[in-house]
Formats: C-alpha cells, sequence, structure tokens
C-alpha cells in the first residue's frame, strides 16, 4: 500500500492538482491525503465534480457517448481523471480530530495541527503525519518519527510506501519534478534491538 500526503496548498489549486497527478499517476499512490482544508481544496473538488453546465460526470459521459466531438471526447476523459483522483483523495480531519491508518504492522498517525498530538497519541504510533509545518521536516525519535511534507508552495510531497525495493516501509519526500529528496526506513512494531554478549 502506498499513501500521498500534500500540505496545505491555501488558495492555488493548479498546484494541488500537479501534486495529486504525481502521486496518484507517477507514484501510484492507493490514497491520498490532503493535510488541510482550504480554498485550493474546495476549487479542486468542485472542478472534479460537474463541468460547467452543471452536469455531474456520468450524465457527461452518457452524452459524448451519444453525440460527442474530439474536444468532448477530451474534457470528459479529463473529468474522468479527476474523479480518479477523488476517489483517491481523503482530508485530514480538523483539530483536535485524529486519523489512524495502517502500513504493515506500522501505525500512522495523521492530524492537520501538531499541537493536537498527546502524549499517548505519540506512544502508541509508528509515524505521525502533520500539516501545520511552515517547511519540509522530518524528525525520528528513536522508533518513532515525525513528518511534515509543509506547505505546498514549498515544493514537497510526502509518501509513505510498503512496496519499495529496499523492503519494509519507507517514507520518502518528493519534490513537485518528481525527484525523490529522500527516503527514510520506519521501524516496525515488531523489531527489536539486538545486543551481542
Amino acid at each position: 500500500m502506498r499513501l500521498g500526503f500534500i500540505g496545505p496548498a491555501e488558495a492555488d489549486a493548479a498546484a494541488l492538482e500537479q501534486a495529486a497527478k504525481l502521486l496518484i499517476c507517477d507514484f501510484e499512490v492507493d490514497t491520498l491525503i490532503y493535510l488541510g482544508e482550504d480554498e485550493a481544496l474546495r476549487a479542486f473538488v468542485a472542478a472534479h465534480e460537474s463541468d460547467d453546465s452543471g452536469h455531474t460526470i456520468e450524465q457527461r459521459v452518457a452524452e459524448v457517448a451519444a453525440t460527442g466531438s474530439a474536444d468532448d471526447i477530451e474534457d470528459v476523459l479529463r473529468k474522468l481523471r479527476g474523479a480518479r483522483y477523488l476517489g483517491k483523495l481523503r482530508v485530514a480531519p480538523p483539530s483536535p480530530t485524529r486519523a489512524m491508518e495502517m502500513l504493515d504492522d506500522r501505525i500512522i498517525l495523521i492530524v492537520r495541527n501538531k499541537s493536537t498530538i498527546g502524549e499517548e497519541d505519540v506512544i502508541n504510533s509508528n509515524v505521525v503525519i502533520y500539516g501545520d509545518a511552515q517547511e519540509l521536516m522530518f524528525k525520528r525519535f528513536g522508533p518513532r518519527c515525525f513528518f511534515s511534507p509543509g506547505p505546498l508552495d514549498a515544493g514537497h510531497v510526502g509518501l509513505l510506501d510498503d512496496r519499495s525495493e529496499a523492503g519494509g516501509v519507507v517514507l520518502k519526500a518528493i519534490e513537485l519534478s518528481g525527484e525523490v529528496t529522500w527516503s527514510e526506513p520506519i521501524q516496525g512494531r515488531g523489531a527489536k534491538l539486538m545486543v551481542a554478549p
């Protein structure tokens, strides 16, 4: 399973579209988690829910199948791609609510604001993902780590991947160009430190 993370885009729906396309099409994430709620998200969802005439995607597909031109077909394909984006999109819950995901045997805690994270949250999680950092951030504390891709205009998105070539679960920071900036293995709950006598 692959989880993608996008930090707040504020009002830049085009940047959100670019980041979603990168993670869904190029990195083939199973779920895309947006770490904010803002104008960019509202515009992104509205752009992919219906066309300018207010028709749903299903209605538009039926129309194009019957009488569509080449431009109509191109438009409906764009809308279908958008529907694919929306089908994979999840939004981190508003504070103080938290979301949890399991990846292999790792527990991932997802919040919008780092200030809502309590001691129990940290103890029971392998990775804490949050959206309110001012820049790309990764900190490891023993077997646990904290990660934020930062705001989208900082130029990064995140990826948790249990299908990596290295084996195990890997956390990656990815530039909007598609280049992986860094990659860190995430220790599992069953991992133990062995000390030789």
